[in-house]
């Protein structure tokens, strides 16, 4: 049943920011539980590795515990240019995310992400139901294109980049 209270798009967009905030924190102490504590237990996530697609809360768990014993040590969770749009009890949160590696040469610090986020008020509560992480690619070499400078949003030349090899942007 949907919750048919009146709500205040401003607070509802300070609260999706803060869980915002709350994740990177879980994400940035390696808290599995506390990463997805705000998903819905059907969350689907599309993730920029494999696998493509990834369905319930479990399984997003498990992504994250394959993934987080390569990370260094330390690192920060950074998101840039955020837009939160809030309708009813749908929200929509988009921008890009980048990992800050101490040492600031691990991979895991090479490009930022473009991220998606939907939200879904359920019982009163903000829980995400799907989330989508991505990296751009070349598509006349099929390499990665790096977002190493997010504020760069000059169309590349692909032909120009055919035959290069790890291609930046």
């Amino acid at each position: 049943m949907s919750d048919l209270s009146i709500t205040d798009p401003q607070q509802d967009e300070a609260e999706i920011r803060r869980l915002m905030k709350e994740w990177s924190a879980a994400l940035e102490a390696k808290d599995v539980d506390a990463l997805t504590k705000d998903y819905d237990p059907n969350a689907v996530l599309f993730d920029a590795c494999p696998p493509y697609k990834t369905i319930g809360v479990a399984g997003i768990k498990q992504v994250w515990q394959n993934c987080l014993p390569y990370f260094p040590e330390t690192f920060k969770s950074e998101h840039r240019d955020v837009q939160v749009h809030v309708d009813g009890n749908t929200a929509f949160v988009y921008g890009v995310h980048h990992f800050v590696p101490t040492p600031a040469d691990h991979p895991c610090g090479m490009t930022w992400m473009r991220i998606s986020v939907g939200y879904r008020r359920i019982a009163g509560e903000w829980k995400v139901v799907h989330e989508h992480v991505s990296i751009p690619f070349n598509p006349m070499n099929g390499q990665a294109w790096y977002i190493t400078d997010p504020d760069d949003l000059e169309m590349p030349d692909y032909s120009a980049e055919a035959g290069t090899e790890g291609t930046e942007k």
